[in-house]
């Protein structure tokens, strides 16, 4: 229960549309992203972030928002990597991607070939951060780069009922903890539709020495239908850290605002 994730869950209980075709309402509520997850080959780290470095200047060249990295930060699976590219709708994968607009494919070809043998396997899934059960960070990426994840796997179709129990319980406890960010991302695509990521951020490991920022600001009550509802409906939970890495992302967004 300690340090409930930030980065990456749900709809409401109003009941948002769980598939790609989610209403006009709905669109305004969420942002989606496509995250890799990449597991890295035994001591080719090195040669998969050179590479990763330059696939996101790609991606952000063909017209990506943005190219975020994430990598596992001592607790968690060894040589995990995270890539998140946001992307407005799923419109966006009728029209290409943004490889085919960032490279040539004679560059495309010559960046695979850097990239795939350091690759031991590497899932895609799309997921939607959930704006109205979510706190926005107060700052950058880069100003809390430890990220807290929270990953829970439910009971079939009760994912609307936990992100409704998340808006209620976890979100005020949030902003009364004075916690930096909470954000709730749900799985639209790719993977279990039952997968609910939480995630809180922090910039040093200290913090973590401290109360749960986000279970200290939630009263008896709150507290008490959080964890009622997670004996009831979760199957498992699984927590981990990964952290931002500023050093192989592309955030022009980020750089606009001189972090």
């Amino acid at each position: 229960m300690r340090h409930m994730g930030w980065l990456l869950a749900l709809l409401t209980a109003a009941g948002v549309c769980s598939g790609p075709q989610a209403g006009a309402q709905d669109q305004q509520r969420i942002q989606y992203f496509l995250l890799e997850e990449t597991t890295v080959r035994g001591g080719m780290g090195g040669q998969f972030e050179a590479a990763q470095k330059d696939y996101c200047a790609a991606v952000v060249r063909g017209g990506a928002p943005a190219c975020l990295v994430f990598s596992t930060a001592t607790f968690g699976k060894s040589n995990l990597y995270w890539t998140l590219l946001p992307f407005s709708s799923f419109i966006h994968y009728d029209q290409g991607k943004y490889t085919d607009k960032g490279l040539t494919p004679e560059q495309a070809k010559e960046l695979s070939a850097r990239r795939t043998p350091a690759i031991e396997s590497n899932k895609e899934s799309a997921i939607a951060l959930e704006l109205d059960s979510s706190l926005a960070p107060t700052g950058a990426n880069a100003d809390y780069p430890l990220n807290v994840v929270t990953e829970y796997r439910l009971k079939p179709g009760m994912t609307n009922y936990f992100v409704g129990t998340v808006k209620k319980s976890l979100l005020p406890g949030a902003k009364k903890g004075g916690a930096a960010a909470l954000e709730v991302f749900t799985t639209r695509m790719g993977e279990s539709p039952e997968r609910v990521l939480v995630v809180t951020r922090h910039e040093k490991f200290e913090e973590l020495d401290g109360p749960d920022a986000v279970l200290a600001g939630m009263s008896r009550a709150e507290r008490g239908n959080w964890e009622g509802m997670l004996a009831t409906y979760m199957q498992h939970r699984e927590m981990y850290v990964m952290r931002y890495r500023a050093d192989i992302s592309d955030d022009p967004r980020a750089a606009e605002k001189g972090k």
